[in-house]
């Protein structure tokens, strides 16, 4: 202690009745005691202080390590951040879509109106197929029965009628190609694609969709195109939102639902080696980086079973 505490005369002393001490001395007494009161007043405030100061001390020490292990745990499997942040709006649809889908479907229209009549073809430029494919999404969100509806004098929505003439879309529209028909095979060949007439289409867009930086928890569900006229593909799911439709098993981020992988369901297909639905989980899994703490999710205990054998 930094002060001496002077010895008291106990003698001058008495006992009381609350087990306090009276002092029945003069006042020098007094003195004393107050002197003792400061100086234990002042090393209880410092045993109060001292200790609180190194707790936070250690505290901060401690987050500091436990800090320093994370970051040195999360070296070796650690998710890389996204790298889709802070792109406009156009740049998340080329992502996807592909500026090259433009020019397939360019071309092929072109070639399609030639081979039709060589007389009028339809010479489609790549600021028309783009107009054309922005139309169509915007018709997505209005949803008029009739796409006539879009250019009427009742009905008009000039974001769309004043970008392409009704009659010019339409035309668009009946010669909207994606491959040469010459080359589809016939369906008695093995290698006969039903979604031949489409597949350039969607291998551009799932070769997209797998550049994608994926997120840390992923699932695999099947998903309906809706579709409602007349195709041998067309499947009925009576639990999804839309019943009739193309079937599709995606691969795609649990919480934002942005997808990473796809298969287009044609139908039946060859004799599956763990089960259909074993297999297309496999499929799906091989875009998935190993060892770097990816979760899955899928709705289907038969599934789980099979799975955790392979």
């Amino acid at each position: 202690m930094p002060n001496k505490i002077k010895k008291i005369d106990l003698k001058n002393h008495t006992a009381i009745p609350n087990g306090m001490s009276g002092t029945i001395d003069t006042s020098e007494s007094e003195d004393e005691m107050k002197k003792i009161q400061g100086i234990l007043k002042t090393q209880l405030e410092i045993n109060d202080t001292s200790p609180s100061s190194d707790k936070n001390d250690s505290e901060e020490e401690h987050q500091q390590e436990t800090s320093k292990s994370k970051r040195k745990k999360n070296t070796l499997g650690s998710l890389p951040p996204p790298n889709h942040s802070g792109l406009e709006p156009i740049d998340y649809f080329y992502t996807m879509f592909g500026k090259e889908s433009f020019d397939i479907l360019k071309e092929q229209s072109n070639l399609y109106s030639v081979q039709v009549n060589p007389n009028r073809p339809v010479n489609i430029s790549e600021s028309e197929i783009r107009q054309f494919v922005g139309i169509l999404l915007m018709t997505g969100i209005y949803g008029f029965p009739q796409q006539r509806s879009y250019w009427t004098n009742s009905t008009r929505v000039e974001s769309i009628a004043s970008t392409m003439s009704r009659d010019r879309f339409l035309e668009i529209k009946k010669n909207l190609h994606v491959v040469d028909n010459t080359n589809q095979l016939s369906q008695n060949d093995p290698n006969y694609d039903r979604a031949f007439k489409v597949r350039p289409l969607l291998n551009i867009i799932k070769n997209n969709f797998r550049k994608i930086q994926k997120e840390e928890q992923l699932c695999v569900d099947e998903q309906i195109i809706p579709f409602k006229g007349k195709s041998v593909m067309k499947q009925h799911m009576p639990k999804k939102p839309n019943r009739w439709g193309y079937k599709m098993c995606i691969l795609a981020d649990s919480i934002s639902g942005i997808c990473y992988d796809f298969i287009f369901y044609t139908g039946k297909a060859n004799e599956p080696q763990y089960g259909f639905c074993t297999d297309i989980v496999l499929k799906l899994c091989e875009t998935i980086p190993k060892m770097m703490n990816y979760k899955l999710y899928f709705d289907n205990y038969l599934l789980l079973f099979h799975l955790k054998f392979n």
